[in-house]
C-alpha cells in the first residue's frame, strides 16, 4: 500500500499531448545523440527500432552508424512517406503505426530509440510496456525527453486556442496545476521519468542530461555557437550545470 502512494506521488502529471512533435533530425543533433550511444559501442551489429522516427533521420543515423538492420514506426503516414524516400539504399524499412501496439513479436529487437517521443504518446506505460515487449533480453532502450530543469519549454504551449511554439521561459518550473491547461506535451523532472522506465521493467544502467547544440534556435552568434557546443562536454559533467540540459537521458535495459 506504501509503495503503491510512493509511486503514485512520483508519477508524471496526467497530461493529454496535443502536440505531435516535430523531427529534431537536423545533422548536429544526431551526431551529437547517436554518438553518445556510438562511444558506448551498442549501435554497430545490432537490430535497431526507432519509435516515432518522424522522417527518419535518427533511423538513417543508426543505419550508418551499423545497424544492421533499423525499423522506424511513425503514426502520420507523410512521414513515413518521406522517410523511405530518404533512406532508399540502406537496410531500413518504415512502418506507420503508433507506439502502444506494435505488429512485431516478442523480443524482435536489440535496441530501442526513443527519442523525444515519450512526451507525446497518448499512454506512456503501455508504450514503455510494449518497448520492453519487443526488446530482446539484454537489449537496449535509448531514452531522451524533455527535462522540467531546463528553464524553457520547447514545445511552446497553447492560450485559447492559439498555438505558441517557440520556447516559452520558465513555464517547466511552475506547477503542472498552474500549466497542465496550457502544455501540448509532457515535461519530466530526472526522477519522474526514471520512475516510469524502473516501473515498466527496466534496469537502468545510466542518467544522464543532453544539452541544445543550438541547430534549431540559434540563440546565440554563429562563432559563439561553435564554441558552445565544444563546451558541451564540460557542461555534462559539472555536477550543477548538467541538470539543466535540455533532455533527460536514459540509457537502460530489459534484464
Amino acid at each position: 500500500m506504501i509503495a503503491r502512494v510512493l509511486r503514485s506521488r512520483l508519477k508524471p502529471a496526467a497530461i493529454s499531448p496535443r502536440h505531435p512533435g516535430g523531427s529534431t533530425a537536423l545533422p548536429s543533433n544526431v551526431a551529437y545523440r547517436l554518438g553518445k550511444l556510438e562511444g558506448m559501442g551498442i549501435i554497430a551489429g545490432r537490430r535497431w527500432l526507432d519509435c516515432g522516427c518522424a522522417e527518419g533521420g535518427y533511423s538513417i543515423g543508426l543505419a550508418d552508424r551499423g545497424a544492421s538492420h533499423v525499423t522506424g514506426v511513425d503514426p502520420i503516414g507523410a512521414r513515413i512517406e518521406t522517410a523511405r524516400r530518404m533512406a532508399v539504399g540502406r537496410p531500413i524499412e518504415f512502418l506507420v503505426h503508433g507506439a502502444e501496439s506494435m505488429p512485431f513479436p516478442d523480443a524482435a529487437f536489440d535496441g530501442v530509440l526513443l527519442n523525444e517521443v515519450l512526451e507525446h504518446v497518448a499512454d506512456e506505460e503501455q508504450t514503455l510496456a510494449e518497448l520492453h515487449r519487443v526488446l530482446a533480453p539484454g537489449g537496449y532502450l535509448a531514452l531522451f525527453s524533455p527535462n522540467r530543469w531546463f528553464p524553457f519549454e520547447g514545445h511552446g504551449i497553447a492560450v485559447r486556442g492559439r498555438d505558441l511554439r517557440f520556447p516559452v521561459p520558465w513555464v517547466p518550473w511552475l506547477p503542472i496545476a498552474l500549466t497542465g491547461r496550457y502544455l501540448v506535451a509532457r515535461n519530466y523532472w530526472p526522477h519522474e521519468l526514471q520512475r516510469l522506465v524502473l516501473d515498466a521493467g527496466f534496469a537502468v544502467e545510466r542518467h544522464a542530461f543532453a544539452f541544445p547544440v543550438l541547430e534549431v534556435y540559434p540563440w546565440l552568434p554563429r562563432k559563439a555557437i561553435g564554441w558552445f557546443r565544444q563546451l558541451v562536454p564540460l557542461f555534462e559533467r559539472l555536477p550543477v550545470v548538467r541538470r539543466f540540459g535540455v533532455s533527460n537521458f536514459i540509457l537502460a535495459r530489459r534484464p
